[in-house]
């Protein structure tokens, strides 16, 4: 009996040993302030690091299944987040196609990571839940559409830079345009916003980009 109670325990410990070498959940943990502090992107035109991180404040806002808040709604992935709305002419459409084809290609490069596609509409006259929802799911059926008050998309909007202008139109009138940002903004699990992807976007530039962010910065 008490050599079969040391091999429990021996083996008890090795398991605790080995446990606390794992590897860190990378949906989970927050970039190293030093490393993205010291990352020198290849190219700026593709990724922009964020130094320090901008962190997006609390807001509430809307999706077809239901209520969304910033930055609860960013814990356990990684978000690419994309502002516009549904009647955009061409823009979005453009943007949306190349986060479409992005998303395999990042899932399939860093397997370990939990992707998120967030799409905030910054029409919520028009873009009601559900048709932003259609209007995203268009593109893939994983990706969120949202919207919400005035107020709490320019509080997201604001702290993220990213900009938006809606042409002067008659009260009730349902057409107009609006031009705004075109950037997607990588948002860490912890609600903060490490990285630019600016416009154009070359799906397989980003990929690479990304890779070598998470490579150098992440894990």
């Amino acid at each position: 009996m008490d050599r079969r109670w040391r091999r429990w325990v021996v083996a008890g410990l090795i398991a605790v040993s080995l446990a606390g070498c794992g590897q860190k959940d990378i949906n989970t943990v927050e970039p190293s302030s030093a490393r993205l502090a010291a990352y020198q992107s290849p190219d700026l035109l593709v990724l922009r690091p964020m130094n320090p991180p901008v962190t997006v404040p609390a807001a509430a806002f809307t999706a077809q299944s239901g209520a969304l808040e910033t930055p609860q709604m960013f814990r356990d992935h990684w978000t690419l987040f994309y502002v516009g709305y549904s009647f955009c002419p061409d823009i979005c459409p453009t943007e949306l196609t190349a986060l479409a084809e992005l998303l395999p290609k990042l899932k399939k490069a860093l397997p370990s990571v939990h992707w998120q596609v967030v799409f905030l509409s910054v029409d919520p006259d028009r873009d009601h839940p559900k048709r932003l929802a259609e209007y995203a799911h268009y593109f893939d059926p994983s990706f969120i559409g949202m919207t919400g008050s005035r107020a709490s998309i320019d509080a997201v909007t604001g702290a993220l830079k990213a900009g938006y202008r809606i042409a002067p139109h008659a009260p009730g009138s349902v057409s107009y345009e609006i031009d705004h940002d075109t950037g997607y903004r990588l948002i860490s699990p912890q609600g903060k916003m490490v990285a630019l992807l600016p416009s154009p976007h070359d799906p397989a530039a980003m990929t690479k980009a990304l890779v070598q962010f998470f490579d150098e910065v992440v894990q």
